[in-house]
C-alpha cells in the first residue's frame, strides 16, 4: 500500500512538472506575440515615403536643361557674315574711279587727278560778308558724271566733270590745245550751284555762278605723251565771276593741291599718268642750298677759333705759374 501510495505521488509529482513546464512555455510564447507586433509597426515607417521628395530638384534641373545659349549661337553666325559682306565691296571700287579721264579705242587721252577748291565771298540777309567753300573732289565720286572727247575739231580735247544731284549740281570743264608737239590748257571754266546749305542766308542762294579761271600754269605748254604734275599749291591768277549776265562783284579766288593733268596722250592701253614734267613751282631754287653751306661754313670758323683762342690762353696760364 505504502507502494501503491509512493508510486501515486511520483505520477502526480511528475503530471505536475509537466504541467509546470507547459506553463512556462506559454508565457515566452505571449511575450512573443507582443515582441511580433513591433516589426509590423515598423513596415510601414513612413520616413521611406518622406524619401520620395528628390524627384522634385529632378523636376528643377530639366528646365535648367534647356539652356537658351544655343539660340545665341545662331545669331553670332550672321554677324561675322556682315562684316566679310562689304569688304570686296571696298576693294574694287577705287580702281575704276581713281580719276578723272576720257577713253576712246583703248586711248586714254585726258587724265586729271587733283583737288580743285573755290572761295567764294557772299552777302546775307543781314548784309554780311561770308566766304563759302566749294570742293571738286580728288577722285570721282558716285554722284560725279564725266563726259569729254579725244578727237575734238581744230586740235582741241575736252573734259567735262559734273557733281551732285539732279538740278543743284556743279561742274568743272577743261580744254586742251596742241601746237606743234606741245599741247597746254586753253580753258578753265567752272559752274558753281549756290546751294542754301555752304551758301547760308546768302542772298543769291540757288544760283549759279561761272567762273572763267586762269591758273597761269608753268610750263605753258608740255610735250606730247607726257603729263603734267605740280605737288605745290598753285593759286588763281585771275578769275571772272558772272551770275547769269551780271558780273558778280564779290571776292572769289581758287587753289589747286596736288594737281596732275594729261592731255593729247597718244600710248594705247595706258591706265597710268605717262612721264611727267613738273611745275616751276616745284623746282628747288639754288640759293637756299648756297645759303645753308655758306652758314655752315662761317659756324665750323667760328668754332674752330675758339678752341685756339682758349688752347692759346690755357697754355699762357701753365707758363706763367
Amino acid at each position: 500500500m505504502a507502494k501503491l501510495f509512493a508510486f501515486a505521488f511520483a505520477l502526480l509529482f511528475a503530471c505536475g512538472s509537466v504541467i509546470g513546464q507547459e506553463d512556462t512555455t506559454l508565457e515566452p510564447d505571449t511575450t512573443l506575440a507582443p515582441t511580433t507586433v513591433p516589426p509590423t509597426t515598423e513596415a510601414p515607417t513612413e520616413p521611406p515615403a518622406t524619401t520620395t521628395v528628390p524627384p522634385e530638384p529632378e523636376t528643377t534641373t530639366a528646365p535648367e536643361t534647356t539652356v537658351t545659349p544655343e539660340p545665341e549661337t545662331t545669331t553670332a553666325a550672321p554677324v561675322p557674315d556682315t562684316t566679310t559682306a562689304p569688304a570686296p565691296v571696298t576693294t574694287p571700287a577705287p580702281e575704276p574711279n581713281y580719276n578723272y579721264n576720257i577713253t576712246e579705242n583703248n586711248v586714254t587721252c585726258i587724265m586729271i587727278e587733283g583737288a580743285v577748291t573755290f572761295f567764294v565771298n557772299y552777302t546775307t540777309v543781314n548784309n554780311e560778308t561770308k566766304t563759302a567753300t566749294v570742293v571738286l573732289p580728288k577722285h570721282p565720286k558716285a554722284d560725279s558724271v564725266i563726259t569729254g572727247t579725244c578727237n575734238g575739231t581744230d586740235g582741241q580735247e575736252e573734259i567735262d566733270v559734273t557733281w551732285g544731284s539732279a538740278g543743284q549740281s556743279s561742274s568743272v570743264k577743261v580744254e586742251f590745245g596742241i601746237k606743234g608737239d606741245s599741247w597746254s590748257v586753253s580753258s578753265f571754266v567752272a559752274n558753281l550751284f549756290m546751294d542754301p546749305v555752304t551758301f547760308a542766308n546768302g542772298t543769291d542762294a540757288g544760283k549759279t555762278l561761272s567762273l572763267v579761271v586762269d591758273y597761269g600754269f608753268s610750263p605753258l605748254s608740255v610735250p606730247v605723251n607726257h603729263s603734267f604734275n605740280c605737288h605745290s599749291s598753285l593759286s588763281a591768277v585771275n578769275i571772272t565771276a558772272t551770275i547769269g549776265d551780271a558780273p558778280y562783284t564779290q571776292r572769289v579766288s581758287s587753289k589747286l593741291e596736288g594737281i596732275h593733268i594729261q592731255a593729247f596722250n597718244m600710248v594705247p592701253y595706258e591706265p597710268d599718268f605717262v612721264s611727267s614734267v613738273h611745275c616751276s613751282a616745284d623746282e628747288i631754287s639754288d640759293v637756299v642750298p648756297i645759303a645753308v653751306g655758306c652758314a655752315l661754313a662761317a659756324l665750323v670758323v667760328i668754332v674752330l677759333i675758339a678752341y685756339l683762342v682758349g688752347r692759346r690762353r690755357r697754355s699762357a696760364a701753365y707758363q706763367s705759374v
